[in-house]
C-alpha cells in the first residue's frame, strides 16, 4: 500500500514582508508536526512575494507611454499594464476574456458565486496578457491582487527556483532532515484554473521514464510525469483560492529522485514554435491543405 499526504498550514499575512523561513518553521512546530526526510515544503507564490516584500501600490505606478496605449486598446489601468510590462520578458498575446463571457463563448456564470461581482471584475480586468518570463508562460506576468488590501499588486520574486534553494538549505540545515521545496502559482486552465510550478529545489521536477517497461513487459509511451506541477495541483487542494490563508503545505509519501538542481535548469529544453510549425506541415503532408484551410475558416 502506498499513500501520500497532504498537510496544510495556515500562516499570518506579513503584508510588510517577514523571515519566510522562519515562519515556516514557526507554522510547522505549532501544528506539532515533525518533519521527515522526503518532506516537500509546498508554497504559494503570493506568501513568497509578500515575505519578499514584492507588494505594490498601484498609485505609485507612474506608467510608460507603451502601457497608455495598451490601456487605451484594452481597457485596463495604465498602471496595471505597466507592472505587467515591467515583469515580463515578451508579451505573446492579448486574450479579450469579457468579449469571450459576453459572446457565450466562455460559461463564466455557471462558474460564479456572485453574478454582480463577475461582471465588475470582468469591467475591470476585460483583457490578460499572455506573457513569458523566466522562460515560462505567465497570465499578466503573474501580477495580482487578490488576498491583498485594495490597491496593492503582488509582484513575483526574479528567481524562483533560486528562492527555492536558499529556503531548502536553510530548512535542512536547522531541522537536519533531507527536504524538497516546491513553489506555485495559480494560472487560468480552460474552463477553470489549477496550479503550476514556478520553482522548485531538491527534486527533480520531471519523472524521466519514457519507455519504461509496463505491466506487460512493453515500453510505456510516455512515463514523464510533470512531478512538479502535480504536486501543485494537489497542494492546491488544501491552498484553495480566496480566505483560507493556507499558503504552505508538507507533502509526504512521494518518491521522487533528489536534485540539487531548479525547475528551470532540470526540464527538457523545447522550441515551441519549431514543434508548432512542425505540426502544421506534418497536418498538411497526411490529412491535406484543406485541413489547413478549414482550421483559417473556423478560427475566422
Amino acid at each position: 500500500m502506498s499513500k501520500i499526504e497532504i498537510i496544510g498550514l495556515r500562516m499570518s499575512l506579513y503584508e510588510k514582508g517577514c523571515d519566510l523561513v522562519k515562519e515556516i518553521l514557526t507554522s510547522i512546530s505549532g501544528s506539532g508536526i515533525e518533519i521527515l526526510d522526503g518532506d516537500i515544503i509546498v508554497l504559494t507564490d503570493k506568501i513568497v512575494s509578500k515575505c519578499f516584500k514584492k507588494i505594490v501600490k498601484i498609485f505609485d505606478v507612474k506608467p510608460s507611454k507603451k502601457a497608455v496605449d495598451l490601456a487605451r486598446r484594452t481597457g485596463l489601468d495604465p498602471r496595471f499594464v505597466e507592472l505587467v510590462l515591467r515583469n515580463s520578458d515578451d508579451l505573446l498575446a492579448a486574450v479579450p476574456f469579457k468579449r469571450l463571457v459576453e459572446k457565450g463563448f466562455i460559461d463564466l456564470m455557471s462558474l460564479s458565486a456572485d453574478p454582480y461581482e463577475t461582471r465588475k471584475i470582468l469591467n475591470e480586468y476585460p483583457v490578460f496578457f499572455i506573457t513569458r518570463r523566466e522562460g515560462m508562460i505567465w497570465s499578466d506576468s503573474g501580477i495580482d491582487s487578490s488576498n491583498l488590501p485594495p490597491g496593492y499588486y503582488a509582484v513575483p520574486v526574479e528567481d524562483h527556483d533560486e528562492i527555492a534553494r536558499s529556503i531548502r538549505e536553510e530548512i535542512s540545515k536547522t531541522l537536519g532532515k533531507k527536504i524538497a521545496v516546491v513553489i506555485c502559482d495559480t494560472e487560468i486552465f480552460l474552463g477553470g484554473s489549477i496550479d503550476f510550478a514556478r520553482g522548485s529545489y531538491g527534486i527533480d521536477p520531471v519523472d524521466r521514464c519514457f519507455a519504461c517497461k509496463d505491466l506487460y513487459n512493453k515500453p510505456k509511451y510516455g512515463g514523464v510525469d510533470m512531478i512538479v506541477h502535480e504536486i501543485c495541483s494537489a497542494s492546491s487542494l488544501v491552498f484553495k483560492q480566496t480566505s483560507e490563508a493556507v499558503p504552505l503545505a508538507i507533502v509526504r509519501g512521494v518518491r521522487y529522485k533528489e536534485c540539487e538542481c531548479g525547475l528551470r535548469e532540470a526540464l527538457p529544453k523545447t522550441d515551441v514554435a519549431k514543434i508548432i510549425r512542425e505540426i502544421i506541415r506534418e497536418n498538411i503532408r497526411v490529412l491535406g491543405i484543406r485541413w489547413l484551410i478549414n482550421i483559417f475558416r473556423r478560427i475566422i
